[in-house]
């Protein structure tokens, strides 16, 4: 806690500063240009992952760098903070002034800012189109998860990912589910009246009752007896072996399509699943 507090210290001691930073005009046209962000991991790569993490992560041990992918203080700071971050160093701390061409500068602070920004507002490589049909039909996404109405029940609705999650959050999601909590969402499977087992997540429960939601949407409240028609599930609903069912440029393409979801900006993909677009199984 004592760390935090003199990072958060030292980082508006160096906003303070600012004023007087000969820094560039305050927009970063290269913050939407894959290419800058690209040649700004190269430069990542050789000049910051000893303090910062191979991936922004933040760096292990006292005096290593702090986590780039989930700063506030990164957020709330222009380009030109940015900018004079990288350029000046930030007094007080272990970050260093770096004696770089302005070009390489915008660039690193591209890549910077695209490690912790929502991911619709980044770059983000792939075909949303394809990956569109790869959501309502190969991946069977929309089994579980709803896009502006179209979906299924078992898991969040993604309407607003773009805007609320970062690219490296959509990728851990997608590879690696077992590493997401469940909360309002833990797998159940219900058996019917007529003995047909429907899988189902639960939405209230205590020692009298439970209600669940099943997978066309209908809620189920079980009292007593009854409870024991539900059976818990060790593994969430989400699939785990999308590495292996989807090639790497299917998963990237269902990245740029989720990236891209968010209900205050405009989509260039239609709202509902293409003609062509296979059934999710």
């Amino acid at each position: 806690m004592k760390l935090s507090l003199l990072a958060i210290l030292f980082m508006n001691l160096a906003l303070a500063q600012l004023g007087r930073v000969g820094a560039p005009s305050a927009a970063n046209p290269l913050a939407r240009d894959p290419k800058a962000v690209a040649a700004g991991e190269t430069q990542f790569q050789q000049l910051c992952t000893g303090c910062h993490g191979r991936s922004g992560e933040g760096g292990q041990g006292e005096g290593k760098g702090p986590n780039l992918m989930n700063s506030w203080e990164i957020r709330r700071a222009s380009d030109r903070q940015l900018f004079a971050f990288i350029h000046d160093g930030v007094s007080g701390t272990a970050m260093p002034a770096f004696a770089l061409p302005d070009q390489s500068i915008r660039e690193l602070a591209a890549y910077v800012r695209s490690l912790n920004a929502p991911a619709n507002s980044v770059p983000v490589s792939g075909d949303a189109h394809a990956g569109e049909g790869l959501f309502f039909g190969k991946a069977g996404c929309a089994g579980c998860h709803m896009i502006r109405g179209h979906g299924g029940y078992l898991g969040p609705d993604l309407s607003e990912i773009g805007a609320k999650r970062r690219l490296g959050e959509l990728r851990q999601a997608l590879l690696h589910p077992d590493t997401l909590a469940t909360d309002g969402y833990s797998p159940v499977m219900l058996q019917s009246a007529q003995g047909k087992q429907i899988k189902a997540i639960v939405k209230q429960q205590s020692n009298w009752s439970i209600s669940v939601l099943d997978e066309t949407g209908e809620l189920h409240l079980l009292r007593g007896s009854e409870m024991r028609r539900v059976s818990a599930q060790l593994r969430q609903w989400m699939p785990a072996d999308y590495a292996d069912r989807l090639t790497p440029d299917e998963i990237q393409n269902l990245l740029a399509y989720l990236s891209r979801q968010s209900l205050h900006l405009p989509t260039t993909s239609s709202e509902r699943p293409s003609a062509s677009a296979e059934e999710p199984n």
